[in-house]
């Protein structure tokens, strides 16, 4: 890939910086509750309440009883983040050097679809890899969608990052793991490259 022009980098947060496992946290659901992990996946990922969730529109508490709702088991706190979070792996600090060596000659950001109950899970992560418990330490600027009540791949959330930033988006670019994503980029005329997997893009440079 060129990448001459390019002045930002702008990274998706899960199965770009941090390991990350879906179907451990479906598992995981499947035995507390005793529901099929393909009930899971339509009843959850499908669900209005996970997409309010990601876009900061309800709180902890109300994803909490949401869950607990599906599970038609009285779950305390702790059992359902501790499910909730099994997706989340490691974060390599191969990665996180790499964003710091990247930092000297671009502009980085983290633009990720993620919560509440996920944020503090993955800052804890982080301050195990690092030493450090947030992101903020690492990139130049941190957007996460919970807190800008808005999600990928909306154009607007896109439209947010280069309009604060003053970014030329020719000269940016944006690195996620999922194509829809990279197509709601693409229309505001971002640079995209696919992740396919989390050491992937660590070859671009």
């Amino acid at each position: 890939m060129n990448l001459s022009g390019i002045k930002h980098l702008v990274f998706d947060l899960g199965g770009v910086i941090i390991d990350l496992d879906t179907q451990a946290t479906f598992k995981a659901f499947e035995k507390i509750s005793g529901t099929p992990m393909v009930e899971w996946v339509k009843g959850v990922h499908e669900s209005q309440l996970f997409l309010d969730y990601e876009q900061g529109l309800v709180g902890d508490a109300e994803f909490r009883d949401g869950l607990r709702d599906l599970c038609g088991v009285e779950l305390t706190d702790e059992v359902l983040d501790k499910a909730w979070n099994a997706m989340l792996g490691a974060i390599p600090m191969h990665r996180i050097n790499k964003v710091i060596e990247l930092g000297k000659t671009y502009r980085t950001f983290v633009l990720s679809n993620t919560n509440g109950i996920h944020e503090r899970a993955f800052n804890q992560i982080l301050l195990d890899s690092s030493g450090n418990p947030t992101l903020d330490h690492f990139f130049h600027k941190v957007y996460f969608s919970h807190v800008m009540k808005m999600r990928k791949p909306e154009t607007e959330i896109y439209q947010t990052v280069l309009e604060e930033n003053n970014l030329n988006p020719r000269e940016v670019l944006f690195l996620d793991d999922k194509p829809e994503n990279l197509r709601g980029a693409e229309k505001l005329k971002i640079q995209t490259f696919l992740v396919p997997s989390p050491d992937s893009w660590l070859e671009l440079f």
